[in-house]
């Protein structure tokens, strides 16, 4: 990974983005395997309170999948990279655009990824991903799959990160996310953050670094658009705890 900066001195005047596995959770072997660290949610509350509320999690799962793990706080968030979105005041939105029939597509990955001991096909409603941490011998023969898949499935595209291949609705991602929130309060006029971990997060990192905000990334290697990193979700995690600390003393 290039050298990093240190990270920077948080402000009271950001608004927190935050993606949620590989970022404020370690990764596990399955996404229903995830834990989440005591204190995690006691340092969301206490940024969130700092910023006057303007804290949401941008995730690739479900907005309820997001809430459940992080009870009691029940945060604003971005669900399935976007196609969800849940604000501060609980309203609930959804995409305007209209999606691409998954029905196909679904049928032909679960007779193809079947054959695949340890591979999971996590069927998200509108999107679709391929889980093969537990398998990464088949990555080859998953990535023919996909590719055929996708030609044939026209008005989806495939996002990979750390094990994974998903199909979302084109169009859809975690950065329009972010502009939708930054339009309406407390988000706005505010100075966007946000912290991803692998490719699915380049989206949002491009959107932020545009409106001259802070991109963090965790933990992946290679190119990026985000100006800093930080090694593990851990590190992040003691960070944040660090900055709602500090922010509590100077509200």
């Amino acid at each position: 990974m290039d050298i990093s900066p240190p990270l920077p001195r948080p402000q009271l005047d950001w608004a927190w983005f935050l993606d949620l596995d590989g970022t404020l959770l370690d990764m596990a072997p399955t996404p229903h395997a995830v834990t989440v660290p005591e204190g995690l949610v006691p340092t969301l509350s206490a940024l969130r309170s700092a910023a006057h509320g303007a804290l949401a999690v941008v995730s690739g799962r479900s907005v309820q999948q997001v809430r459940d793990l992080l009870e009691p706080l029940r945060p604003a968030a971005a669900g399935l990279h976007g196609l969800e979105l849940v604000t501060p005041d609980g309203l609930r939105h959804g995409t305007k655009k209209p999606l691409p029939p998954i029905g196909n597509l679904r049928r032909m990955l679960q007779e193809s990824v079947g054959q695949f001991p340890g591979v999971e096909l996590e069927n998200k409603g509108p999107t679709l991903a391929i889980h093969y941490r537990q398998a990464p011998r088949f990555e080859p023969a998953l990535r023919r799959i996909i590719e055929a898949a996708a030609a044939r499935n026209r008005g989806f595209e495939v996002i990979e990160g750390k094990m994974v291949f998903e199909f979302r609705p084109s169009g859809i991602d975690k950065g329009m996310a972010i502009r939708e929130f930054m339009a309406i309060a407390p988000f706005a006029g505010r100075k966007p953050m946000f912290a991803g971990d692998d490719r699915t997060d380049e989206d949002a990192f491009k959107t932020v670094v545009e409106m001259g905000g802070i991109a963090i990334r965790v933990g992946e290697e290679g190119p990026t658009a985000a100006q800093w990193s930080v090694e593990s979700p851990a590190a992040l995690r003691l960070w944040l705890a660090e900055a709602a600390e500090m922010l509590k003393r100077r509200v």
